[in-house]
């Protein structure tokens, strides 16, 4: 699989998206002044964490049904 087909790939992932929409709101609370830097810290990290655990459970998956 080639790099560009990689990211469309990535592009075309529902998760990807959830996690850019969780990264802008973040972004967006502090901004506005409603969450302090500490919090959107924490947001982001948390947003990160749960991306990487849905990539790392699909891919398992991916690979179970392919042993199997």
């Amino acid at each position: 699989m080639t790099v560009k087909e990689q990211l469309l790939r990535v592009l075309r992932s529902r998760k990807f998206w959830a996690l850019l929409a969780a990264l802008l709101t973040a972004a967006g609370g502090f901004a506005s002044g409603e969450m302090s830097v500490w919090q959107a810290v924490q947001a982001a990290i948390a947003a990160l964490a749960v991306y990487s655990t849905g990539v790392a459970l699909e891919d398992s998956l991916k690979g179970a049904e392919r042993g199997s």
